[in-house]
């Protein structure tokens, strides 16, 4: 009866992307991947979309910053850009995931996802 079981509710946790796809939003690009090296001092900055009904947010923080934040103002020419900071003092490694959506014409949702992986090396 477990063995019954068990692949119903796998196959459950594989449709949930369906809902998402049937709500209008696909993935463009499963998964990005960007390695960054970086003194423990230093500002990193990646910039994202720059549409009015475009976005993006932070679905994984990193777990040793000081600062992890989105930013979208008249200094980054109204791109909303990513923004980096180990915390004071760390060295080794740090991880940020970033989901970009676009495609919104303002009255529908979004109809593109993209997600990106960031790898930070943080040294000296």
């Amino acid at each position: 009866m477990t063995r019954l079981r068990f692949p119903k509710l796998v196959a459950f946790a594989l449709c949930v992307p369906v809902i998402v796809q049937v709500q209008g939003c696909k993935e463009s690009n499963p998964l990005e991947t960007v390695s960054v090296s970086l003194k423990n001092t230093d500002v990193y900055q990646y910039p994202t979309v720059g549409g009015d009904e475009d976005g993006v947010r932070i679905s994984t923080q990193p777990n040793h910053y000081s600062i992890s934040e989105i930013r979208r103002n008249a200094e980054t020419n109204w791109v909303a850009v990513y923004v980096y900071r180990p915390a004071a003092g760390f060295i080794g490694s740090d991880y940020a995931e970033l989901e970009i959506v676009t495609g919104s014409d303002g009255a529908s949702p979004p109809t593109n996802i993209h997600k990106v992986a960031l790898h930070f090396v943080v040294h000296d």
